[in-house]
Parts: structure tokens; C-alpha cells; sequence
């Protein structure tokens, strides 16, 4: 009787701490109808449908490497642990993760747009931009919650923030160098010089310390409150 009476006093206590499945990506995959439901909206409106292929495109990349983990992490839940695999996985996954923050910069393209459009517009570009971000965020922290048992918490720490600023020089990369990350296995070389050649340029120096930090500040906000209780409890 007592034992009963202690499980059901824990019981809410326990349901708090311990995550949904599927709650993330239900959130997510709102968000994305919500987007969806905008650009559609002034495609049929103003006959122009360059912002709806623009902006599901870049949503599509940003989503990317949050499939690649997991599906790591659903292999690693079905006992494929090989080292390789989940090696190659992450690179693929980093290549692809300045994809999600990147939509950030999409808010450029307001200057361009119509007086009677820019507060939708606005508005449009804000929610893809705070998908993107949110679903970059999640893949971090899935990698996170991957990797935290087999290296430990500090070296895991490491590579969770230095993937944020890594970000931040991705962002540039693409904004400003016009670069993809796919180009990483099309054109591996030039790629490798571009990267090189911003080592010298002071607008990259400042854009990577600039989103990098910015990045970094909001991973950490978001560890904090998704999953700080429950590494504790752990």
C-alpha cells in the first residue's frame, strides 16, 4: 500500500522529466504546415511562386541532417553500432547542419519585397526561418544525447559547440561564397580553397564569431530547458 502511494506521488514528477516521443517532430511538422500554408497562400494570390521554391527548398536542407541522426539513432537503437557508420553519418550530418540557421539570412530578400506585401512576407520568412532553426537545434541536440554515452559529457560539450560555430562559417559560406554543402563531394577541391582563402577575409572572421555565437547562446538555451532535468536525473 505505501509502495502504491509513493509510485503515484511520483508518477507526475516522472512524466515531466521524461520526453515524449514524437513531441518534437509533431511541433516541428506544425510549424512547417503553418509555413506551407503561407507561401502557398500568396502563390495564389500574386501568381509569383519563386518565394514558395525558395523557401521549401531551403526548409527541405535545413531538415536533412535532422533525418541523418535520426536514423542514427534509430540504428544505434536496433544494435548497429559500427563506428564507421556512425562516423560518416555525423560528417554528413555537419556538412548539412549550417543548412538549418542558414534560412536566417533569407530575411535579406525583404528589402526586395512590394509595400502591401512586407508584412506577410515578413512574416513568412520569420516562421521558415524559426523552423529552420528550431530543427537545426534538435538534430543538435540528438547528436548530443548520441554521443554523450560513448565519449562523455565535456568532449561532448566540444563538439556540440564547435558544430554551432562551424555553423556560423557555413552560413557565410553560403550566403556570401555561394557555396553548398553538397559541393563537398562535387567539388571537394575548390571548396577546400574557398575555406582557405577566408582564413584572410575579415567579413567571414566576423560572420563566424557573429552567428557562431549567437548559435552557441541558443543551443546552450535550448539544452537548458529541453534537457538539462533530465541529464541531471541521469
Amino acid at each position: 500500500m505505501q509502495q502504491s502511494l509513493y509510485l503515484a506521488a511520483r508518477r507526475p514528477d516522472d512524466q515531466y522529466s521524461r520526453p515524449k516521443v514524437g513531441k518534437g517532430l509533431t511541433a516541428l511538422a506544425g510549424l512547417t504546415v503553418a509555413g506551407l500554408c503561407l507561401v502557398v497562400t500568396r502563390g495564389l494570390l500574386t501568381g509569383n511562386w519563386w518565394f514558395f521554391i525558395m523557401l521549401t527548398w531551403n526548409l527541405f536542407l535545413a531538415f536533412f541532417p535532422l533525418g541523418v541522426v535520426l536514423i542514427l539513432r534509430d540504428l544505434r537503437s536496433a544494435g548497429f553500432t559500427n563506428r564507421w557508420l556512425l562516423g560518416s553519418g555525423l560528417a554528413l550530418w555537419l556538412a548539412f547542419l549550417p543548412n538549418a540557421p542558414y534560412i536566417i539570412t533569407d530575411l535579406f530578400h525583404i528589402k526586395h519585397v512590394d509595400n502591401p506585401l512586407l508584412w506577410f512576407d515578413t512574416m513568412t520568412l520569420f516562421l521558415f526561418a524559426q523552423t529552420g532553426l528550431l530543427a537545426g537545434l534538435y538534430s543538435s541536440l540528438v547528436v548530443h544525447r548520441l554521443l554523450r554515452p560513448l565519449i562523455g559529457t565535456r568532449l561532448t560539450w566540444i563538439i556540440a559547440l564547435s558544430s554551432q560555430l562551424l555553423s556560423g562559417f557555413g552560413i557565410y559560406l553560403g550566403r556570401f561564397g555561394r557555396w553548398n554543402s553538397w559541393d563537398v563531394l562535387t567539388k571537394p577541391l575548390a571548396l577546400f580553397d574557398a575555406i582557405a582563402g577566408a582564413a584572410d577575409n575579415h567579413l567571414s572572421l566576423k560572420l563566424t564569431v557573429a552567428y557562431g555565437f549567437v548559435l552557441v547562446v541558443l543551443y546552450v538555451a535550448f539544452w537548458w530547458y529541453v534537457d538539462y532535468e533530465r541529464d541531471q536525473a541521469n
